[in-house]
């Protein structure tokens, strides 16, 4: 299960997901989400604990923008969106958008500062802007383990 991260609850009755550490209950235990407001509590959120899942993730949409600076009909040329040509290497697999709705992909890097060439599936223009949709996981946290327990006391 992945969910957005969003960093304002919006009003208007929308359905969010929120995770917290916090005592093991059992589900359907109903929840209350409070806010103190001039020293009084007020009510932001009511809902239910969803089930324990170990797979469960909360992350965050990044998007990554570059311009077109040469266009020739379905292929263009793209800067500003990496500064090194590793960096381009290292997202060629990934899909390419247009804000006028086009989708693309990387075809190869261009010199020494992360321009790139781009191949779409229309003709681009040139005013155009190309996107490049990142998602980056939030909660729960990723902590590489070193091989060290941390809860070893001696």
């Amino acid at each position: 299960d992945k969910h957005k991260f969003e960093r304002f609850l919006p009003t208007g009755g929308a359905f969010f997901a929120g995770s917290i550490f916090g005592p093991v209950t059992y589900t359907p235990c109903p929840v209350l989400a409070w806010k103190n407001v001039n020293g009084k509590p007020e009510i932001v959120a009511a809902g239910t604990m969803m089930n324990a899942d170990a797979a469960r993730i909360v992350v965050k949409r990044i998007v990554l923008t570059g311009y077109p600076v040469r266009v020739h009909k379905r292929h263009a040329t793209v800067k500003y969106m990496f500064y090194k040509p590793d960096d381009v290497k290292w997202f060629k697999p990934a899909e390419l958008y247009s804000k006028h709705g086009l989708r693309g992909n990387i075809i190869e890097s261009v010199g020494e500062h992360g321009t790139m060439k781009c191949l779409f599936n229309a003709p681009i223009k040139q005013h155009d802007t190309v996107c490049l949709p990142l998602y980056k996981r939030v909660y729960p946290k990723y902590a590489p383990s070193d091989g060290q327990d941390i809860l070893n006391v001696k």
